[in-house]
């Protein structure tokens, strides 16, 4: 295997974002490990040197516009505002990558108006592309549900509302095709063993190599906080039993399962229970139901958020679809159990009974049986949330995550 000395991780943003915080640390952890690595990213927010933006000084100003301009091709046939991507916008991305020296390509979420489907074949060094969401291998949707077009053709897309077989779906779909036919070399990385089987089963990338690996984070951060301080720090009560549910724009994102949290909260047994929500704003939803809320907004601080964990009992991840379910690891690393349903990659995070509850898929019933069962004896809620650490620790300490990433490295470049 040949020595990996120089990558460049190229994502959307550098710090905003489920997929920007994943590929974060991943560009810390190789860092950390003595990898020359850079970020390049469309929307630069941080002050990190190594944190570049393609284009000249016009191109980065109005970048902001890019995404909202690659929105408006899909908003005329959704009519509302949804995750879809055509990607057509040109962009300088490619052709500064090509001009660098460098072993590796790591793509991550690229879309937003950031690298045109086209210009993908046109990168002249090996790619390794971690998938945050499943739009590489669908007709523009970011998540499919159940929809499994993508195994063939898509067309007749549902997210679209279209009863045509050649609908915008499709002739994206088509471009994709055309353009991965393309490509020499490159690697799927998945965060999760869902993920994988998707691709694996997918038209598009069935027939590129494909590999899990877990998004990771510091552990050595992120750290149980003794409970009663972080409620301190928080300005909560001490002896009542807190639910956190979170993520961003939360309490919108059907994909979240916002509404099913709402339905689980009605019918579980105890009463002595008060909802800690991050990444939304107040819901009358929930007051109506008798439960005192406390909601903290977007949260960007990790200290923040490692209280949030902290202070709560257990972490409620009611999401429809998950391609891996970065709240319940981080939860988990803090040492607080997750509920959740048992479904897509949350089932390379949660263990039944073991650091957490998996819910029937999408039984609101099983789902507050599972916050009582984890509430309802003390002893083993001890050993719950030891093992949510262990468990954390033991499968997706960054460092780990990162020698894993550049071995794959090594063995494909």
């Amino acid at each position: 295997m040949k020595k990996v000395v120089k990558v460049l991780l190229v994502n959307t943003y550098d710090v905003r974002g489920g997929a920007a915080r994943a590929t974060w640390r991943i560009f810390k952890g190789l860092q950390d490990r003595g990898i020359n690595t850079r970020l390049m990213v469309q929307t630069k927010l941080s002050n990190d040197p190594d944190v570049i933006v393609p284009g000249g000084t016009i191109a980065q100003s109005v970048s902001f516009l890019r995404p909202y301009i690659d929105f408006i091709i899909p908003f005329f046939y959704i009519r509302k505002r949804a995750v879809f991507s055509p990607s057509l916008l040109p962009g300088h991305a490619v052709a500064k990558i090509n001009e660098l020296d460098l072993d590796i390509i790591h793509l991550n979420w690229i879309t937003g108006g950031f690298i045109r489907i086209e210009s993908l074949a046109e990168i002249q060094k090996p790619v390794v592309w971690t998938l945050h969401d499943m739009w590489a291998f669908t007709g523009g949707c970011h998540y499919a549900l159940t929809c499994d077009r993508f195994k063939d053709n898509c067309g007749h897309c549902p997210q679209l509302h279209s009863s045509h077989d050649y609908d915008l779906s499709r002739k994206i779909f088509r471009r994709k095709l055309a353009v991965y036919k393309r490509i020499q070399k490159l690697t799927i990385v998945t965060p999760s063993q869902w993920l994988a089987s998707c691709v694996r089963s997918s038209r598009l990338l069935g027939n590129f190599r494909v590999e899990a690996i877990p998004n990771g984070l510091d552990t050595s951060v992120f750290v149980p906080v003794n409970k009663t301080l972080a409620r301190q720090h928080l300005h909560l009560p001490e002896n009542i039993k807190m639910l956190l549910f979170g993520g961003i724009r939360a309490d919108k994102n059907k994909l979240k399962g916002f509404d099913y949290l709402i339905e689980a909260l009605s019918k579980i047994k105890s009463r002595d229970i008060e909802l800690m929500v991050f990444g939304a704003a107040e819901s009358k939803k929930i007051h109506s139901l008798g439960f005192k809320a406390h909601f903290w907004g977007t949260v960007n601080d990790d200290r923040l958020l490692i209280d949030l964990y902290s202070a709560a009992n257990v972490t409620v991840v009611p999401s429809l679809q998950e391609v891996f379910g970065q709240t319940a690891s981080e939860a988990m690393a803090c040492g607080t159990p997750v509920a959740a349903f048992g479904i897509t990659g949350l089932l390379d995070i949660v263990t039944h009974k073991v650091n957490g509850y998996l819910a029937k898929p999408y039984s609101t019933d099983d789902l507050a049986e599972g916050i009582d069962w984890i509430l309802g004896d003390q002893e083993r809620y001890k050993e719950l949330a030891g093992n949510a650490r262990k468990s954390a620790v033991a499968n997706f300490d960054i460092k780990k995550i990162a020698d894993r990433m550049i071995h794959l490295y090594e063995e494909v470049r």
